[in-house]
């Protein structure tokens, strides 16, 4: 009787090993497959949390970029003593002015400027009908002596006109002439705010 319940005993616990190891099974590939199984899910369940709390959080809004106003760049006015030269001839009688230089001894100026005659050669006045204002407005006109002059033109060679202007100028007040204009041959030029180098 002893016996026959040994053997009830042992058949069971044979009967119970086999279903232990199913349920410990030692395949490395399975094992792996369920390490790789319980990752994923860490994994997502990270993903999970990390995607709610940034939905939790207040998202900060960035500063709407400054418009930058447009720079308003103001015109210089122009200086009224900036010299201006007209020349009613240009195309013809090409004018360059090179100086104006006082004498305070003399208390007179002296003119020297540069004339292309671009036609064809001749003889050409220059100072004709002269005139020139100092700061004073005291005229020093063509009714005084020396002042228009001719000279033989050859087609585009460069004629120096210098003419000394009449009448005691002021040094100390006159720094520049207003107006000094006259004419080469019937062509006027026309010079504003001449300045002067005294000496």
């Amino acid at each position: 009787m002893k016996k026959l319940i040994y053997f009830l005993i042992a058949f069971m616990f044979i009967s119970a090993v086999p279903e232990i190891a199913c349920a410990q099974s030692n395949d490395p590939f399975e094992q792996q497959t369920l390490k790789a199984r319980d990752n994923t899910t860490k994994r997502e369940k990270k993903i999970n949390r990390k995607k709610s709390a940034e939905k939790e959080a207040p998202q900060a809004v960035a500063p709407a970029p400054k418009e930058q106003e447009p720079k308003v760049v103001k015109e210089q006015p122009k200086s009224s003593k900036e010299m201006t030269i007209s020349n009613a001839c240009e195309d013809t009688y090409e004018f360059e002015f090179i100086s104006l230089i006082g004498s305070k001894g003399a208390q007179t100026v002296k003119l020297t400027a540069k004339i292309t005659n671009h036609g064809m050669n001749k003889n050409v006045s220059v100072g004709r009908d002269f005139i020139s204002y100092d700061c004073e407005g005291i005229s020093h006109n063509s009714t005084y002596w020396g002042t228009t002059s001719t000279y033989d033109m050859i087609t585009d060679v460069p004629v120096k006109y210098v003419v000394t202007i009449p009448g005691n100028i002021d040094h100390t007040k006159t720094k520049v002439m207003p107006v000094i204009s006259f004419n080469i041959e019937n062509c006027r030029i026309e010079m504003k705010n001449v300045p002067i180098t005294w000496k």
